[in-house]
């Protein structure tokens, strides 16, 4: 059975509803219980259904609303500078292609579904752009599953079959490690990642212990801290790992917020970067390769991510079938907080 021929009835009958029922099921309504959703949605999926607010603006290939849907509170969403440069590569292309982007963010950081859910209930957008979900946010294939066109910002493993855009995090990481170990000398070096029911803190973390295993080095757990990308979560981890300072070489951190708090921290400490401790960042944006010692980081283009994961969309929208994923490398920016020059 053909999306063309599937209806709501043929959707309603495999799941055992009413046709409100599946509706309501596939607008993620309150209403409806979650082991219901998930069987209505297997049902929309196996027959290959597609809801009519998504199905009416793909077949008059109209697009006036893509929604970006970033499931973490506003304050943590426009305090991180990750999330501004990918909304400026998608705003960036949306405006040259005359289309309004609507920003969904969750109402509390416990409560990311609000983010796609507010989506799901006003039916305004085309397809959705969905920024920094966690591993085990289930809201995505939801999303998929009620018919929209989804990509997803990042590495997505778990979610096969949807269109992904991000860039080399584990290769990063490893040129970040290998650098203080075959220029530097490090041997001893620990990492503070970001949390790791995210992707990229996994990628970043797979790329660090590779580079440790290349080179024959140690894995200690004791220089290994979990933050969340925050400054606070930087400071907190310097203020963990004092005590091992003395049996550290250096310090791979995930992102380059956590690594200049920390840096603030340890040097009203004592600690001097780089001459007692090396460093290197993550993410190299703008507002902080001025930090002092400057920071060693590596480069990823956010907003080149946002503007293909718009361009991906935009042919989605259009009908395109063989969309494929797309990961943009990523490179080293050397400084002084790692000890070079």
């Amino acid at each position: 059975m053909t999306a063309s021929r599937t209806t709501l009835a043929d959707v309603a009958r495999l799941s055992g509803v009413s046709k409100t029922s599946a509706s309501m099921a596939l607008a993620d309504s309150p209403r409806v219980a979650a082991e219901t959703k998930v069987r209505v949605r297997a049902a929309a999926r196996q027959l290959g259904y597609v809801p009519h607010f998504a199905a009416s603006s793909l077949r008059s290939q109209r697009v006036d609303a893509i929604a970006v849907v970033v499931p973490h509170d506003t304050q943590h969403v426009f305090s991180h500078p990750f999330f501004i440069d990918i909304l400026e590569g998608v705003l960036t292309k949306a405006n040259e292609n005359d289309i309004s982007p609507i920003l969904s963010t969750a109402r509390t950081a416990s409560d990311e579904s609000s983010a796609y859910s507010r989506i799901l209930r006003g039916r305004m957008a085309s397809g959705v752009i969905v920024a920094a979900a966690s591993t085990t946010d289930q809201n995505v294939a939801a999303i998929a599953d009620a018919g929209y066109p989804v990509v997803v910002v990042g590495r997505s493993p778990k979610l096969p079959g949807i269109v992904t855009v991000g860039v080399d995090d584990q290769g990063g990481a490893q040129l970040a490690v290998e650098h203080l170990i075959s220029v530097h000398g490090a041997k001893r070096i620990g990492h503070v990642s970001g949390p790791l029911n995210h992707q990229s803190a996994i990628d970043k973390r797979v790329g660090y212990v590779q580079a440790l295993s290349d080179a024959g080095l140690e894995l200690n757990p004791r220089l290994q801290y979990e933050g969340d990308y925050t400054e606070e979560s930087g400071a907190a981890a310097a203020r963990a790992l004092l005590p091992e300072i003395g049996n550290c070489d250096a310090l791979f951190f995930a992102n380059d917020q956590m690594a200049v708090a920390a840096m603030e921290f340890f040097a009203s400490h004592g600690v001097t970067v780089p001459d007692q401790l090396r460093i290197v960042g993550y993410d190299d944006h703008p507002t902080l390769r001025y930090s002092h010692p400057a920071i060693t980081t590596v480069r990823g283009d956010m907003v080149e991510v946002g503007v293909q994961s718009m361009t991906k969309l935009m042919q989605l929208l259009a009908g395109d079938t063989d969309v494929e994923n797309l990961e943009l490398p990523t490179e080293l920016v050397v400084r002084e907080s790692c000890g070079c020059p």
